[in-house]
């Protein structure tokens, strides 16, 4: 498919994050075709423009797309982008790639072995502010990660706290300390009512210290990433803030660009054959965001048992 032809994209889910997907093709290929379906077997709200499929199964057999986008909860992950990788068709997939470690290693295995391009929705790895952060920190030793991320919900039903804003933090964590094995020293849930969580983490990259804090009980929303490194220098990128990344409190002026727009640019640029979406990079960061996950998870039960 060369840039002159018709866009052909399904997505699947139409929620939240399905609509700003569904808007953001709109916004950027305003010719573009899209297949809707999601998982409870409703054709899907929004704009008259999408065509209507009544389950993912017959949108991924049936219909002819280029490339496919699930952005449905976290625990039809698995079974849906099976379905899509049988096909062969390129995907993208919101965060978290499934809801635990061993569905994430058999989704990346299957997408190995079949060679399929899929992508992952750390989007955040594609914002220019942590693009340039990134930059700036390059061949530098980091002292200390902090991340600070959370809202006042949602609450969701296959997916706690962790799980649901732990993956951009720790791909931004993981993306940065490269190599060095992560290991959690510390962590503790605390509970606020039905599903609401704080959660707090203490964890070691080689010689940097990382700290996540994770909330879906704060009323702010916030999403907050500070790195110091071991000459001194303190970098934050600030996701809510005017001025999303400062260097020792000097505004650094980036691209406004927004990092969902760069992520499906990415993912349109995978379906018209563009280079990236076999990159093993891919793969190995979603597995190595799960593990962590599951350890920090680990860790805070054992906490929690040794407090009693």
């Amino acid at each position: 498919m060369n840039a002159a032809e018709q866009l052909r994209i399904g997505l699947i889910g139409t929620g939240r994050w399905g609509s700003r997907y569904l808007a953001t093709i709109g916004r950027l290929w305003p010719e573009s075709e899209v297949m809707v379906s999601d998982t409870a077997g409703r054709g899907g709200p929004g704009p008259p423009g999408p065509v209507r499929w009544p389950t993912p199964a017959a949108l991924v057999t049936s219909a002819r797309v280029d490339g496919i986008i699930v952005a449905s909860p976290a625990s039809t992950h698995e079974p849906v982008v099976t379905g899509i990788l049988n096909r062969g068709i390129p995907v993208l997939v919101e965060k978290p790639l499934t809801a635990d470690l061993l569905g994430t290693v058999r989704l990346c295995s299957h997408a190995r072995r079949s060679g399929t391009p899929m992508l992952v929705g750390h989007q955040h790895l594609r914002a220019p502010a942590y693009q340039e952060l990134r930059r700036l920190i390059r061949g530098r030793a980091i002292k200390e990660i902090r991340c600070v991320a959370g809202g006042n919900g949602p609450i969701r039903a296959d997916c706690n706290a962790l799980w649901d804003y732990g993956p951009h933090d720790l791909a931004m964590v993981l993306d940065l300390v490269r190599a060095a094995p992560m290991t959690v020293q510390h962590a503790q849930c605390r509970v606020h009512g039905p599903g609401g969580e704080e959660w707090t983490a203490d964890l070691r990259a080689g010689a940097t210290a990382v700290r996540l804090e994770l909330s879906n009980t704060v009323e702010e929303k916030t999403h907050r990433l500070s790195v110091t490194t071991a000459d001194g220098d303190s970098l934050v990128y600030d996701d809510f803030s005017g001025h999303r990344l400062r260097v020792d409190g000097v505004p650094v002026e980036v691209s406004d660009e927004l990092p969902l727009d760069r992520q499906v640019r990415q993912f349109v640029a995978l379906v018209r054959g563009g280079p990236g979406g076999k990159d093993p990079d891919e793969l190995d960061l979603a597995v190595a965001i799960a593990q962590v996950l599951r350890d920090i998870s680990d860790a805070a039960v054992l906490s929690s048992r040794s407090r009693r």
